[in-house]
């Protein structure tokens, strides 16, 4: 499955995102918008590795990367865009999965 959302949760400014879902795992995930990431290379592999990732884990594991690729992120964090691709899931009328509550901020 296909799904694409954007939004501006609060404390993030706005993300927009693609991505192709297995279920309820991330196959591939493409995030942009108006925060800022640097290294972007970094931030490039950030993405390629939230491969493999359930949807339900996607804010602490966004988390666990910035902080293990060093990734310095303004406008963004893991519970922001998680809420974002949760929403556009449901929406979508994707599987019905609960977003974690901790540990997913930055």
């Amino acid at each position: 499955m296909t799904i694409k959302g954007l939004g501006k949760p609060a404390e993030c400014k706005l993300i927009r995102f693609s991505a192709e879902l297995e279920g309820s795992r991330i196959e591939r995930i493409q995030i942009r918008g108006d925060f800022f990431a640097v290294p972007e290379e970094a931030f490039e592999e950030l993405e390629e590795r939230l491969t493999g990732t359930e949807v339900q884990n996607l804010g602490s594991r966004f988390t666990e990367l910035v902080k293990e690729l060093h990734i310095e992120v303004e406008g963004i964090s893991g519970s922001g865009l998680a809420e974002v691709v949760l929403t556009a899931l449901a929406q979508a009328g994707g599987v019905g999965v609960k977003e974690e509550t901790h540990g997913s901020s930055i």
